[in-house]
């Protein structure tokens, strides 16, 4: 067998295309020859014994049965091809018998290049093509496979190379004695962009980019989980308000305001690390969660941000407007309730900021 060369088998089975109404209904004529041949035969069988009615009668049976068998073999042909699924036929070696038209805009490979490959060769990735034969032979060995039977999503591959998820449910049956495989395929990747995409919007705040108040919250309490099952972690939680937010508003108006937010959250996502969380949580107040750093690394980090953003004023339509941002810091601890337990104390560290003069960095007091 040739597993990996990604060549034709030995022998290449022929590729049916599908029958055209025309191979199936016959003409008049044609049809009372065809009865006329069996009726002959018929009698003859009989030994001429038979009268020529019950001999018509026998033929006419046989041609209408001859001909109801191809319409349901033309009918299956035609609902073959003009599935929305991708059909892959397979028999016991992985070679392909069947590959309909929408395996060939799915997949890339035309109907000609596909018949007589191996199956995995041709549109499993490299790293899974072992596995696939594998439990192709242990499904012979046994009768008995994870993969048939159900409906499951994986990663097949693409003519050009790139990789494109899909769901697949493979049947197997028996034909002449011997065991083949049909594969139910469906390109899967606009829908998971729309559900990847579904997932943004429920996590991110549709201005600045940012995680949004809920998500934010569910990663402190990721992190407070991960603090109390190891109790040497450390963890920060900064709230930040932008200072005197109400009158950018009402001197600028709220599309300036927004912008405003905009620049903000950009400046703030620059000085992130990638275990790092920045998030929106109200109208003009922020926060952060900064993993595995204590608070003295928390204030060095927010002194550096709080300086950035008093030296970045935000240029609007050929005006310079400054902005400046008070934060509060706390620690998380093991022993904290759940996540507003962080989130109040930082909260009253952000407010002895904004009450102290604003443009300045409080940590919670122990």
């Amino acid at each position: 067998m040739d597993d990996h060369s990604g060549g034709k088998a030995d022998s290449k089975p022929k590729g049916d295309t599908g029958l055209s109404s025309a191979d199936w209904i016959p003409s008049g004529k044609e049809r009372s020859d065809m009865i006329e041949v069996a009726a002959y035969h018929i009698a003859e069988r009989s030994g001429f014994k038979s009268s020529p009615q019950t001999c018509w009668a026998a033929a006419e049976e046989q041609i209408n049965l001859l001909f109801a068998l191809r319409e349901s073999k033309w009918k299956l042909e035609t609902l073959v091809e003009s599935a929305l699924d991708a059909v892959v036929m397979i028999d016991s070696s992985g070679i392909i018998t069947r590959w309909n038209t929408q395996a060939c805009k799915i997949f890339g490979w035309s109907r000609d290049e596909a018949i007589g490959r191996f199956i995995h060769t041709l549109i499993i990735p490299h790293r899974h093509r072992e596995a696939h034969v594998q439990g192709l032979e242990h499904y012979l060995a046994s009768g008995a496979g994870p993969m048939m039977n159900k409906m499951v999503e994986i990663q097949a591959l693409h003519r050009d190379g790139h990789e494109f998820p899909v769901e697949l449910a493979i049947v197997p049956l028996m034909s002449g004695g011997k065991p083949e495989f049909s594969a139910f395929i469906r390109d899967i990747t606009q829908r998971e962009r729309a559900v990847a995409e579904l997932r943004e919007m429920a996590t991110t705040d549709f201005l600045t980019g940012l995680a949004n108040r809920r998500h934010f919250v569910a990663r402190i309490g990721d992190e407070l989980a991960r603090m109390q099952r190891q109790d040497s972690l450390a963890a920060a939680l900064l709230m930040l308000d932008l200072d005197h937010f109400k009158r950018v508003n009402d001197a600028y108006g709220h599309a300036t305001g927004d912008a405003m937010l905009k620049h903000f959250a950009a400046l703030m996502q620059r000085e992130l690390r990638k275990i790092d969380t920045g998030g929106r949580v109200g109208g003009e107040e922020f926060a952060i969660l900064l993993p595995g750093a204590a608070v003295d690394e928390a204030r060095v980090f927010a002194e550096r941000l709080r300086s950035k953003v008093e030296h970045k004023p935000l240029v609007q339509d050929g005006q310079t407007i400054p902005i400046t941002v008070s934060i509060g810091i706390t620690t998380m601890k093991p022993t904290d309730s759940g996540a507003d337990a962080a989130l109040i104390r930082a909260d009253e560290a952000l407010y002895r900021a904004k009450d102290h003069g604003r443009n300045r960095v409080e940590v919670e007091i122990a």
